[in-house]
């Protein structure tokens, strides 16, 4: 208490004395007119907490107090306190300065924009990638500071190093550091994730004896359901003691109107990932109520900086933002039992999925792809920066900062098969109903295979056509597979783009043939037997030899095939890009066809037989996964509005993609060693 009394707090973004807000992710001190410009920017952003009321973490606490007398605010504040910056002009504003528009565009420069931060200079320049790998160095000391400012500057709380298989949290947590974990949470960090031996950094902190922090991080990854238990009955689950899940006995009559009726049917039949978005919108919504009743009763102005509604936010879909902002206009009693709705649907899922904890979906997947990839896990103490690059570079891991929803069991096996509601369907109904749906499926797909069967059927008569009209007559004198009346510029092969088209009378092409042309009928090899000696002098034309005249000796320009495979790299790029938006899905197929004009352009440099058995490997795979990519990207442009289809044709179209990048990968380092 007597260091406090010599020590004044002030606010971080204005100087007013004795603040009494807290910006738990930026670990700052506020008043009550900054902090009042913080919540309208929303909780991605500023997660405001009164300091003296409410619940409050020990641990949690500690971290604020730490980084805020450490000199925090100097990092959100860098260029501003640097007397070296001459380009930075803008005055910080005092706590007499007007609120509108003075303080109000310094906030929002200050931690919207991170106008002020500390940039490394063009030589100190670091990638992203680096900026998470000393992130998961920093986190096990207790230089809580360093670590604030790799957050700043744009390191994952939940970055995941392949070569140690572990994230910050589960490096931290084996360390012992508490405060290092509270401030990765408070910046996004999922608990929940796994290592890549299957282990949470709760199950890391209790193998390495920290037995307190291992308690504290299992209530993290309960903090959705805990928060809305406490709205609802003002108490938490004993984790302790094995339980999870409160659910309060509803003391009002239970609305049994065909509406709420029809609307907790539709609530039981969501996808786990649409519920999970709901719930978190719903605890946003809590957040916002618990800090706006506390913000009328101690707020100096309270009418005059309210927050009425959840604020828009940028990384969520325009439709989800306008739901989140429609829950304020929720009673407190249709709100209430909302929260009772969801609080029993997760205990329900809970049972249903085997006495297994809900949890995010992308954590799922990240622990089925770590069980397979990372065996072998290297200690977190090692220096940094040892490896290099994987044949990965394509596979991109998201693992976005979502809470996973769990419960303790507190159903028993006929319960669980019963409707929650009158009126609603049991598990058994719900099941049949999403049979209806996978049959449903199963048909389409039927049928886009029968579609698919009828195109290559017509293709191959369109060939045989083909075939037929380009056989040679019997006047004319067949050299090295043309006539004599053709002229020899027709010799040019039909792949290559830039020089195709331009003839009135060359023939159509596939994505892919061989540089000879097609293979010619009997009367070719006839007149090979025939005129043996002859071809021997006449194989290869006096002229210049261009890319295709391939043998044993000469092989394509490397700096040809160095650039062509860039381009396919290029396309394969940008066809990655245009996925992580499943919402503009009519691009996939117009970026798949210039992966094949790319991939066409390349495999016009090989001949049909090279030499190297790895060339041919390559030219193989090139060729039949770009057709692959080409139909799953058609497939998925046509495919339903249902998740989990989308999801299977979007892993099919990562995994054409990926095997043509290798393939290219492939011909440049063929290349290159040679």
């Amino acid at each position: 208490m007597a260091r406090l009394k010599h020590r004044v707090d002030l606010c971080a973004d204005c100087g007013a004395l004795e603040p009494s807000w807290v910006s738990l992710n930026r670990a700052i001190l506020l008043c009550d007119e900054c902090c009042s410009i913080h919540r309208s920017l929303g909780r991605h952003i500023s997660h405001i907490k009164f300091l003296h009321k409410g619940p409050w973490n020990s641990s949690m606490l500690s971290m604020v107090r730490t980084l805020h007398e450490s000199g925090a605010n100097n990092i959100w504040e860098h260029s501003l306190l640097d007397p070296n910056n001459s380009k930075t002009s803008r005055r910080k504003p005092q706590s007499k300065d007007l609120l509108h528009p003075i303080k109000e565009d310094f906030i929002r420069a200050k931690h919207q924009q991170l106008a002020f931060i500390l940039r490394p200079s063009k030589e100190e320049f670091c990638t992203e990638e680096e900026i998470c790998r000393q992130l998961h160095s920093s986190v096990r000391t207790t230089n809580l500071e360093t670590s604030l400012r790799l957050l700043a500057q744009g390191a994952d709380p939940n970055y995941f190093y392949k070569e140690k298989g572990t994230t910050p949290l589960h490096v931290a947590a084996r360390a012992g550091q508490s405060l290092q974990l509270e401030l990765l949470i408070a910046n996004g960090g999922n608990p929940s994730l796994v290592d890549s031996n299957g282990y949470t950094s709760a199950e890391i902190a209790k193998m390495a004896g920290h037995l307190e922090l291992s308690e504290r991080l299992v209530e993290t990854m309960y903090e959705v359901t805990d928060k809305l238990s406490f709205f609802l009955c003002g108490q938490k689950p004993n984790h302790k003691a094995g339980q999870h899940l409160i659910i309060p006995e509803w003391s009002g009559e239970s609305d049994r109107s065909e509406f709420s009726l029809e609307a907790r049917n539709k609530l039981q039949m969501l996808p786990n990932h649409l519920l999970e978005e709901l719930v978190m919108d719903v605890y946003d919504e809590v957040d916002r109520r618990e800090t706006d009743s506390v913000w009328l009763s101690v707020a100096s102005l309270p009418d005059r900086c309210a927050v009425p509604f959840l604020p828009v936010n940028p990384r969520l879909s325009s439709t989800r933002n306008q739901g989140r902002q429609k829950l304020a206009r929720f009673t407190p009693k249709e709100f209430a039992t909302l929260i009772y709705d969801l609080l029993i649907e997760a205990g329900h899922r809970h049972k249903l999925a085997c006495q297994t904890p809900l949890q995010d979906p992308m954590v799922s997947a990240l622990r089925r792809e770590q069980s397979g990839k990372f065996g072998s896990q290297a200690s977190d103490d090692e220096p940094l920066y040892d490896s290099v690059a994987s044949d990965d570079d394509y596979t991109i891991f998201s693992s976005d900062n979502m809470t996973r929803l769990s419960s303790a069991p507190f159903l028993d096996n006929k319960k669980s098969m019963t409707p929650i509601a009158k009126g609603l369907p049991s598990a058994v109904e719900v099941l049949r109903k999403q049979l209806t749906l996978s049959e449903a499926t199963i048909k389409d797909l039927r049928e886009e295979v029968r579609s698919l069967q009828n195109t290559v059927e017509r293709i191959s008569v369109e060939n045989r056509e083909l075939k037929t009209m380009m056989q040679p007559k019997p006047s004319d004198v067949v050299i090295n597979g043309h006539t004599e009346s053709e002229e020899i510029s027709e010799l040019v092969p039909s792949l290559d783009i830039k020089t195709a088209g331009v003839r009135a009378n060359q023939r159509p092409f596939s994505m892919y043939e061989t540089r000879e042309g097609l293979r010619m009928p009997s009367a070719w090899s006839t007149n090979m037997s025939q005129t043996k000696g002859e071809i021997d002098s006449i194989a290869r034309p006096c002229t210049t030899p261009s890319f295709w005249d391939y043998s044993g000796t000469s092989r394509p320009p490397r700096e040809e095939v160095t650039r062509r495979t860039g381009q396919v790299t290029k396309r394969i790029q940008e066809l990655w890009m245009a996925m992580q938006d499943p919402n503009r899905r009519e691009t996939f197929v117009p970026c798949a066809e210039r992966i094949r004009v790319a991939v066409a352009e390349l495999t016009a440099i090989f001949p049909q037989n090279p030499v190297e058995e790895n060339v041919r490997a390559a030219l193989r795979q090139l060729s039949g996964n770009t057709g692959r990519l080409q139909a799953e990207c058609a497939g998925l442009q046509r495919c339903t509005s249902d998740p989990d289809h989308m999801d299977r044709c979007l892993q099919q179209v990562r995994s054409c993609a990926y095997d043509i990048a290798k393939a290219t990968k492939l011909l440049v380092t063929q290349f290159q060693n040679s």
